[in-house]
């Protein structure tokens, strides 16, 4: 089998119950010349079992019984990638049916693009649209836009994956890998933003624990870069720094009076009645059966 244009990095912890919208998703994209990496990070439950269920050459399951995190899952997919551009997509989230064919378009014709990412549609754990969530726009480039506008969501991105072979994500940064990653190399590459839902990403739950470890590690990695970076970053490092420290405390405060849910809804824009009804339609054909259009 030749080697794909793009390869598509899906690691897997845990995931039975959103698995299989994860890869009918990929497998309805309306751009065909893929592989499916998939990579069970050490998962206790029946993810496996169900990834195996679906027959398709184009997909490769990799499994070695070992849980060692998803920086190191996501090297190890672009390490073995055959395909000229990579994609990333969490195994509980579900790709709109163009997203590959969008961002596919735009690197071909943008040789200078190394990573683009793109909006997303927040979801919650009956698939249920609930809002919009943005990325950095990168109307300014460089290290300074990644710190005051953000990066990337992340598992919108797909780029070149020589550049990702070439910036791999440190597997010592806890919970905030993106960003370290963007703030790293932001001053020597190019990146883009379409500012169109391309992926339904869910937020499910309660998120406290886990926003916990993202704030403590990022903090982390800010102490680190006012250490290390170019003297003139290290005012806004500090000030990052302190903002950091105190949304987490007010967070914490919030969460002990049961405002989780609203939390989360503050983080993304409300749909329209327009914009919901488009996203109902294209979660319908994300997770049509694959196999309809082969009988």
């Amino acid at each position: 089998m030749p080697d794909p244009l793009l390869t598509i990095g899906l690691p897997v912890f845990n995931a039975e119950a959103y698995v299989v919208d994860a890869l009918c998703s990929v497998l309805n994209q309306t751009y065909q010349n893929w592989e499916l990496l998939v990579v069970d990070d050490g998962s206790a439950d029946r993810s496996l079992e169900i990834i195996s269920q679906f027959q398709d050459e184009r997909i490769r399951v990799l499994s070695d019984g070992r849980n060692q995190g998803l920086s190191a899952r996501l090297n190890q997919t672009i390490s073995l990638a055959r395909g000229e551009f990579y994609a990333r997509m969490d195994a509980d989230d579900i790709m709109v049916p163009h997203r590959l064919a969008t961002q596919i378009s735009l690197l071909q014709s943008d040789p200078t693009c190394d990573v683009v990412g793109a909006a997303a549609y927040v979801i919650d754990d009956r698939n249920r649209p609930t809002g919009l969530r943005f990325g950095n726009l990168f109307t300014e480039l460089g290290f300074l836009s990644v710190l005051r506008q953000g990066g990337f969501i992340h598992p919108t991105v797909t780029g070149k994956t020589a550049w990702f072979r070439a910036n791999p994500y440190d597997v010592t940064v806890k919970r905030c890998e993106d960003i370290e990653l963007w703030l790293r190399t932001a001053n020597r590459s190019r990146f883009r933003q379409i500012n169109e839902p391309l992926l339904f990403y869910r937020e499910a739950g309660d998120h406290s624990g886990k926003v916990e470890q993202t704030s403590a590690g990022y903090r982390q990695m800010l102490r680190s870069l006012i250490e290390t970076a170019e003297p003139q970053y290290r005012a806004d490092l500090r000030r990052h720094l302190r903002a950091a420290q105190l949304r987490i405390v007010l967070r914490r405060v919030l969460h002990r009076l049961g405002g989780e849910a609203r939390i989360v809804q503050a983080r993304s824009r409300s749909l329209s009645e327009a914009q919901q009804k488009e996203a109902l339609t294209l979660m319908g054909l994300a997770l049509r059966d694959p196999m309809q259009d082969s009988v």
